[in-house]
């Protein structure tokens, strides 16, 4: 495989197969920022493949000055956000509708190395849903730093970048996030909030 340059170059140049590297390059990440933005592993997979087409018409277009994560990631934030407002009145009505914590199912998270590979797989279903209902209460900006500062490691001056707004507001999107955050796994999941400290 070529390297992520030279990929780019060819795409810009119309090259499909390169074109189909460049989305096997990406694909993982832009489900897993679309997914934790949207919630929802459907919406999360439309997105990127929404994300892959503009990117198609747009490759043209990139400037190979600039980074290429975050000018594709920004195509991937936008259109995850845009669903996530759409979806929003009904995730809020999903998460008002409800008080109290699903049932844990009896399964702990310091059940230790132990565990086997089904009871892993369901605690991090577990933790996934537990994000996806806090993370409900979150406005979709908050929501997407979040994701990306917190779960996908990105630096605050590319998801300045990403966002198209400045590094302070970035800090402070993360900062209300982490807020909210906090409260609601202290309100509604005790046993987890000891984790989630800072």
């Amino acid at each position: 495989m070529l390297d992520e340059r030279a990929l780019i170059r060819l795409c810009r140049q119309g090259d499909q197969r390169s074109f189909e590297q460049l989305v096997a390059l990406k694909r993982d990440k832009a489900i897993r920022v679309a997914f934790n933005i949207v919630g929802d592993e459907d919406d999360a997979k439309d997105v990127a493949q929404q994300a892959f087409i503009r990117l198609w018409g747009a490759i043209r277009g990139y400037d190979e000055s600039m980074r290429f994560d975050p000018w594709f990631f920004k195509i991937v934030v936008n259109l995850a956000i845009d669903l996530y407002r759409r979806n929003q009145k009904r995730l809020q009505t999903i998460a008002e509708s409800s008080t109290a914590p699903p049932e844990a199912g009896g399964s702990s998270l310091d059940a230790g190395p132990s565990v086997p590979a089904a009871d892993v797989v369901f605690m991090r279903r577990e933790l996934r849903g537990i994000f996806n209902r806090l993370a409900a209460q979150l406005g979709p900006a908050q929501r997407a730093v979040f994701t990306l500062k917190e779960i996908e490691g990105v630096e605050t001056d590319e998801i300045a970048s990403i966002l198209g707004i400045r590094e302070s507001t970035v800090r402070n999107h993360l900062m209300q996030a982490r807020r909210i955050l906090r409260e609601g796994l202290r309100r509604w999941y005790p046993e987890y909030a000891k984790d989630f400290t800072r």
